[in-house]
């Protein structure tokens, strides 16, 4: 997509393909970013309150935007991403849970007439119970149709 075919308000969840941890993928990536008894050690995150272990936030966010990247929607047009509004860790994110991803239009502003804009996304991922467990939305630069 160019800038000029995003409109505010389109929603993109049936184009993007859910997403599954394994525990094992869970504790190398706490292992390797953030590197706490709850992403890395099964005894421990037994015994916190979420019971088993859990995703390091940033790497779950990460995973779930690489979901929407994979769909090749936004390729066209995509120079880089800008910012971070926000990221949000509202519930755990458990292995051997599929969880579902949406991409939203929030935003777009022209920055340089017929060259490029700002187009920001809102990609919420939700669990099996229509939980939303993760929230994160940022802004990308994005061509123009080329003439």
């Amino acid at each position: 997509m160019y800038f000029e075919d995003y409109e505010i308000g389109m929603v993109f969840d049936k184009e993007i393909e859910p997403i599954k941890f394994s525990e094992e993928e869970l504790i190398w990536a706490g292992e390797k970013y953030d590197p706490r008894p709850i992403h890395t050690d099964k005894e421990k995150a037994a015994a916190s309150s979420f019971g088993r272990i859990i995703s390091p936030g940033s790497y779950s966010n990460m995973a779930f935007w690489g979901q929407w990247v994979k769909t090749d929607i936004d390729k066209p047009g995509i120079i880089a991403g800008i910012s971070i509004e926000y990221g949000k860790w509202l519930r755990p994110v458990y292995p051997d849970t599929l969880y579902d991803i949406k991409v939203e239009i929030v935003d777009k502003k022209v920055r340089k007439e017929g060259v490029n804009g700002a187009v920001t996304y809102l990609m919420t991922a939700t669990n099996p119970q229509g939980e939303v467990v993760s929230e994160y939305c940022c802004t990308g630069l994005v061509r123009f149709r080329p003439e």
